[in-house]
């Protein structure tokens, strides 16, 4: 008796030290699963701590195959513009600024380094103050022109590109649009608004590749709008970062293109720039 009672005894210990080895086991195999799993892509949503460790992982070049995106800043040149233009230049990115005709007057340098680093220079006028641009067809055109030939005399080369303040909604009507029109200026608009000069962080990188994406699945070509602002050239390198990823090809707007602006329906027939 005293015989079998010390076998009882034994057995649930056996199968407890069994049951610990077959849990070792598992643990061992759970840890080799774990290990081999990937992280998911990161979000580009913040600044990187070193935005060139970035840009020197990145060092694929865009290629014809790639789908075509259209950057544009307005407002400058600035500050801001170098840091930009750097950006750009590491992503071998190319974009189009709509330039004020005070600001390449005061920063000569900067337009002329716009062009020798291949990208368009386009006209934004001269006050971006929508009482005295839109005070009339000719005011409008004034602005332009004077634009134009501040450009002429800093690069030696014209643009017939042209970007209104404000975009051409609601203050452009027709009578404005056939004067431009009629003096050879190609007027542009945007589909993708950054609100960059509202932002004081990272978040409109984010609204502004949900935007591209949006249209890129609707096969519509993106043109950006940004601005000369501090914010953005922050934050630009995220937005190149994930252009290049996702395969797309930066160009700059040009007089071959059939230029895109907003839909009027009634509102190029009647404006009031009272408020």
């Amino acid at each position: 008796m005293k015989m079998r009672t010390n076998h009882k005894k034994k057995l649930p210990i056996t199968i407890i030290l069994i049951f610990l080895v077959l849990l070792s086991a598992c643990g061992s195999n759970s840890s080799s699963i774990s290990n081999n799993v990937q992280p998911p892509d990161e979000e580009v949503d913040a600044r990187p701590e070193n935005p060139l460790s970035i840009v020197k992982q990145s060092s694929a070049k865009n290629n014809g195959s790639g789908k075509t995106i259209y950057l544009t800043f307005d407002d400058g040149p600035s500050s801001a513009t170098p840091d930009i233009l750097d950006a750009l230049k590491l992503f071998d990115a190319k974009a189009t600024f709509f330039m004020l005709e005070p600001k390449m007057k005061e920063s000569p340098d900067l337009v002329k380094r716009i062009v020798d680093e291949g990208h368009a220079v386009a006209l934004h006028g001269v006050t971006h103050n929508k009482h005295r641009f839109y005070l009339s067809e000719q005011t409008a055109l004034d602005e332009m022109d004077q634009a134009q030939h501040t450009l002429k005399e800093i690069t030696g080369i014209s643009s017939d590109l042209i970007r209104t303040p404000y975009g051409s909604i609601p203050y452009l009507t027709d009578s404005y649009r056939k004067v431009l029109d009629d003096n050879g200026y190609k007027l542009w608009d945007w589909n993708v608004d950054s609100s960059d000069w509202s932002s004081s962080n990272a978040e409109f990188i984010e609204s502004t590749i949900s935007q591209i994406n949006r249209l890129e699945k609707g096969d519509v070509t993106p043109i950006v709008l940004m601005h000369d602002v501090s914010e953005t050239a922050a934050h630009l390198i995220n937005l190149l970062t994930y252009l290049q990823k996702e395969g797309f090809v930066t160009k700059t707007l040009d007089s071959s293109l059939e230029p895109y602006n907003f839909n009027c329906y009634d509102r190029c027939k009647r404006v009031s720039i009272e408020s």
